[in-house]
């Protein structure tokens, strides 16, 4: 996600917890890129909570590379929606 979000989300330090992760990543960027930066948070965080389901109901799973395409396939479909948010 740090390649293709234009280095606007980046990998967590280690030991970081995923709410302090991504409280400090937002607080230090100017507004426009923190609503795009959070945009990109939340699908990431939806699809992979999609594809365990997937796993756990399912019994059935994706590549990581396919979930990967879905995250910007549904970033691609808000933004021609709305307009926003438009990745780096």
């Amino acid at each position: 996600m740090e390649d293709w979000s234009g280095g606007l989300v980046r990998v967590p330090e280690q030991g970081l917890q995923i709410e302090d992760w991504w409280r400090n990543l937002l607080m230090h960027l100017p507004k426009k890129e923190r609503r795009v930066a959070a945009a990109l948070l939340m699908y990431t965080v939806w699809n992979i909570w999609k594809e365990r389901n997937r796993r756990i109901f399912e019994g059935a799973s994706l590549p990581a590379t396919r979930v990967v395409a879905l995250i910007k396939e549904e970033i691609g479909l808000r933004q021609s929606a709305t307009g926003v948010p438009s990745v780096p």
